[in-house]
């Protein structure tokens, strides 16, 4: 026997069989009638819909076995799919050197006769098979060969129904968490924002009613007040905006770029003190993303590790890399450090921990939410590494 190899696209064939997230659920009618179809038409015992998992065939739907997995070492389906376009028929396997000594060639059910066509989605990725087996020597028609392969193209459109029914749930859950942002937003406006425009008003009719005839310290200190509060106010209703229009209207428009040049526009947008060190690590690597959502992410982020930052000399470095199936981003800092129970939550909306930025201003809490959302429809995740006095790192991926 020889064991099956494995196809050249197999992270990329095992990473589209994850987001059809069908492997190892409940049996279903719809499957269940092909494969009976299947095999009254080829006039076969048995016939299987067959994923080809990492280790596993397992079998979404089965006729004529009681079996719902074996390894995929000892699989007939695990060959076909070396061959997405052909499909796969072996006539006599106990002549066959990868069958003959097969433990299912040799014992039950004594296969005698396979015929597997893959399971072929838009992208070229062979899932798995739609296949009939017989413990005798049988022989297909181009008709029945046609009608085999049209059930399998079949068996495909319906997991392709199912990727999109995911993808229309997950929108779903983003729009009822936009509603609940909303929800919280009407607080805000009634109660936090709503305070620091009344101290405002007050203040105002103060200077109008008290120094009216000119200014002295107390008008000065009056004055300052004011501003404070009119810009706590206008950053809270900016960074609102900000999140609403990033998070809810960007679109995903990928494009070719080095990670360097990104890293340089971001700076130019970011007010650097001096005294501080910036580092880009890997900035030749070649992306392709959404510029505008990664420029966003990582000015979000760096800002903060900026703003927040109590060293006289702060280091900051962002770093890139990849692998088969996502970019990996990391800025890190020398900053304070954040407690393991803010951690938990620094990624809700308003939410933030009370401590002030290096201009003595306090946050909104809006800047990491914005960040956790972009990050999302990216189809990615994002972390924080921390620890009070040891600095901050916030790593996230983004699906290639």
């Amino acid at each position: 026997m020889i064991a099956p190899a494995k196809p050249d696209n197999e992270v990329e064939r095992m990473a589209a069989l994850s987001e059809y997230n069908i492997l190892d659920t409940l049996p279903e009618k719809e499957y269940d009638d092909i494969t009976h179809i299947a095999a009254e038409i080829c006039g076969t015992p048995i016939s299987l819909l067959t994923l080809v998992d990492s280790d596993r065939q397992w079998f979404k739907s089965k006729s004529g076995i009681d079996i719902s997995q074996t390894k995929r070492e000892l699989s007939f389906c695990a060959h076909a799919i070396l061959n997405p376009n052909e499909i796969f028929i072996i006539d006599n396997p106990s002549k066959d050197e990868r069958f003959r000594d097969n433990p299912f060639v040799t014992g039950t059910p004594h296969v005698a006769f396979y015929a597997g066509v893959p399971l072929v989605n838009k992208s070229g990725a062979a899932l798995g098979t739609l296949c009939v087996i017989d413990n005798k020597p049988r022989v297909l028609s181009a008709e029945q060969k046609f009608t085999l392969a049209a059930l399998a193209r079949q068996i495909v459109s319906n997991f392709e129904a199912r990727k999109m029914n995911r993808q229309l749930e997950f929108q779903q859950t983003q729009l009822e968490k936009t509603n609940q942002d909303l929800s919280r937003f009407a607080h805000i406006v009634a109660h936090d924002i709503k305070s620091p425009f009344s101290t405002l008003a007050m203040g105002l009719a103060m200077l109008r009613d008290k120094y009216c005839s000119g200014m002295d310290k107390d008008g000065i200190s009056f004055l300052n007040m004011l501003e404070n509060t009119s810009l706590t106010a206008i950053d809270m209703i900016n960074g609102i905006l900000d999140h609403s229009t990033i998070v809810n209207n960007a679109l995903i428009k990928k494009e070719h770029f080095t990670f360097g040049n990104i890293v340089d526009e971001m700076k130019k947008l970011l007010a650097i003190p001096a005294g501080f060190s910036f580092e880009t690590i890997n900035g030749s690597l070649e992306i392709y993303t959404s510029r505008y959502m990664l420029l966003q992410l990582l000015l979000n982020l760096c800002n903060n590790a900026v703003k927040y930052n109590d060293k006289a000399n702060g280091l900051i470095f962002v770093s890139a890399s990849e692998n088969k199936l996502n970019y990996i981003f990391s800025v890190k800092d020398n900053g304070p450090g954040i407690a393991p129970s803010d951690q938990k939550r620094i990624f809700d909306l308003f939410y933030t921990i009370g401590q002030n930025d290096r201009n003595n201003q306090k946050g909104t809490g809006i800047g990491l939410a914005t960040v956790k959302r972009l990050v999302e429809k990216l189809h990615g995740t994002i972390e924080v590494n921390s620890a009070p006095g040891m600095g901050s790192s916030f790593d996230f991926t983004i699906l290639k």
